[in-house]
């Protein structure tokens, strides 16, 4: 048997009441003892016991967490903390008054908005889009090579649904700087509290253990709708506490590789724009390019890969200089060969994202790769079982489809044909692999 509970907190005027309602729906319940309590409620028998105490009103997410522990009402509940906070501020701690918190002061949970800005050109993937629209109760994994646009894809259909939801949580768990730097992403621990106070939850929820916490947000994800956008994911480990099996709200996981360590996700693979999409993105972003400048555009579309950032680069530098025409860009593209140089744009370049992708291959991955981009498409006959995890791991880096890599003519797109090209006249494969993430 436990230790007797102390008093209720006579001075705490609203807190006071609720603490002891608080206290008569445990007693109804049988008296179960906080630590009881704590294995079902996702937060630490302090926390609990703090919340009858009567020092303070208890937070929404501990109230319920409190109730569901007793087998109390929780729509009941839940209205009625609404309706006790409505006019509660904190009483007076150590002489001073502490300012009420954003839950507090609007006594409804707080709407956060991280979603960055959504890609304005975005256009084609409607199948995609759909797919991502059908009903589904798992976090969603958006895969692909470098540069096919999973990014915008993710974000494209966050901002669609953004309306729809309580909030929008982002984080991006690699990131590179221009020019080769990669900066760690932030811890999973970290990112977790972030997201948690976004969400409202105050700062004394925050000292459980990892496993509460985690067990906290994965509650609310469940309870309120949520989208979620985890980009540039480097490995399962980053992101596996985070999630959840709920209808309520989305996660969607952005990588290079395709997380096969993440069990009960449901995984879609982009392959580069079908032909006609990209010529739809650059006619968009050159309204003044005739319909007889369509040879230009099936060829700038072809040099490109097809690939949505690699297009996006070409054209940003296209229409910030009106005498340079699709023609021109062509034409020096096939003369000089200088394809992935002149796709940079302020601290945007898509070498340094190949350049990131290729420095985390091995030493006979980055050999094979070097070999296939010397071989015509179609020139190998044959998949060797001793290459097939090579093949795998240069697809997972981002620099080959997955779908029969090096056989298929369009498994090695003609920029990264370039790069790797440019590596092996400038001397082969023995770059260090870089030792911090690096983006999807």
């Amino acid at each position: 048997m436990g230790r007797p509970e102390k008093p209720v907190n006579t001075s705490g005027g609203i807190a006071t009441q609720f603490a002891r309602e608080l206290r008569e729906l445990r007693a109804r319940a049988g008296n179960p003892t906080y630590r009881e309590m704590a294995r079902s409620a996702m937060f630490s028998s302090s926390v609990l016991s703090s919340a009858a105490s009567g020092n303070r009103m208890p937070s929404l997410q501990v109230t319920l967490a409190f109730v569901a522990a007793c087998g109390g009402d929780d729509e009941a509940w839940r209205r009625h903390w609404h309706a006790a906070t409505s006019g509660y501020t904190e009483p007076p701690f150590g002489g001073r008054r502490r300012r009420p918190t954003l839950f507090q002061r609007r006594g409804t949970p707080p709407h956060p908005a991280q979603l960055p800005q959504r890609p304005r050109g975005f256009t084609g993937r409607t199948a995609e889009l759909a797919w991502l629209r059908s009903p589904c109760d798992t976090p969603l994994v958006i895969s692909g090579p470098a540069g096919v646009g999973k990014s915008d894809l993710a974000l494209h259909y966050a901002h669609s649904i953004a309306a729809e939801t309580d909030g929008q949580l982002y984080a991006d768990l690699g990131g590179l700087r221009h020019g080769g730097g990669a900066p760690p992403g932030p811890a999973t621990a970290d990112l977790l509290d972030g997201f948690l106070r976004a969400l409202g939850v105050e700062d004394d929820q925050l000292s459980g253990t990892f496993d509460h916490r985690a067990g906290l947000y994965r509650t609310l994800l469940a309870e309120r709708r949520l989208v979620v956008v985890l980009d540039n994911v480097q490995d399962e480990q980053q992101v596996r506490p985070l999630l959840a099996e709920t209808t309520t709200s989305t996660t969607l996981l952005v990588s290079r590789k395709r997380l096969l360590g993440l069990r009960d996700v449901h995984r879609l693979q982009l392959s580069p724009l079908p032909r006609g999409d990209s010529i739809a993105m650059i006619t968009a972003a050159l309204p003044h390019v005739a319909v007889s400048a369509g040879p230009d555009c099936d060829q700038l579309a072809e040099l490109c890969g097809d690939l949505p950032l690699a297009l996006d680069l070409a054209l940003r530098k296209i229409a910030s200089r009106p005498r340079l025409t699709l023609r021109r860009v062509v034409e020096e593209w096939r003369l000089k060969g200088n394809t992935v140089d002149w796709l940079s744009v302020g601290d945007l370049s898509l070498r340094d994202s190949l350049d990131s992708a290729y420095r985390t291959l091995s030493p006979p991955a980055r050999e094979l790769l070097e070999r296939l981009a010397q071989t015509p498409p179609g020139g190998f006959d044959g998949v060797s079982a001793a290459l097939d995890e090579l093949v795998e791991e240069i697809a997972d880096a981002g620099l080959l489809t997955h779908a029969d890599p090096y056989l298929d003519d369009h498994g090695m797109p003609p920029p990264v044909r370039d790069f790797v090209l440019g590596i092996v006249e400038a001397g082969g494969h023995d770059l260090p692999a870089l030792a911090g993430p690096v983006s999807a």
